[in-house]
């Protein structure tokens, strides 16, 4: 069985999505915009190794406790998140946009994506997003 999802320019203002973060220890770090359709637009970027090969890594604990924010109006209704390390991916669970940090010690990338679908109609996307960022647990 097939699901089309369609995508309406519907409800939104900004000309980009909007930006995401991931708090720890009470600090706030920007996230990488990736992949997105928004508006009447669509943009197709790298995977998350590859985005983030210049950036520096935000510094966690093992198991610390994370929050991932989106400063805006409306936040999505449909999340998924996946954990990528030497090229392994494993799906990463949610709960509340709050997750933990892994328990081993290493360089972990993720990707976080955000759908605002429409309430009033099936499968209909007003936007969505992916976010990248990596860790360094110590």
């Amino acid at each position: 069985m097939a699901s089309f999802t369609g995508c309406s320019s519907s409800g939104f203002l900004e000309e980009s999505p909007p930006k995401a973060y991931l708090e720890a220890s009470n600090h706030l770090y920007e996230t990488k915009v990736g992949t997105y359709c928004w508006k009447s637009t669509c943009v197709d970027t790298a995977g998350p190794s590859e985005l983030l090969k210049t950036e520096k890594p935000i510094e966690v604990k093992a198991n610390e406790s994370l929050s991932l924010v989106i400063k805006h109006e409306r936040q999505p209704n449909e999340r998924h998140m996946v954990q990528i390390q030497n090229k392994n991916e494993v799906d990463v669970s949610l709960k509340k946009n709050k997750m933990k940090a892994p328990s081993k010690a290493g360089t972990y990338y993720y990707s976080y994506s955000v759908w605002w679908m429409d309430e009033s109609q099936k499968n209909v996307s007003n936007g969505d997003a992916s976010y990248a960022f990596v860790l360094e647990v110590k």
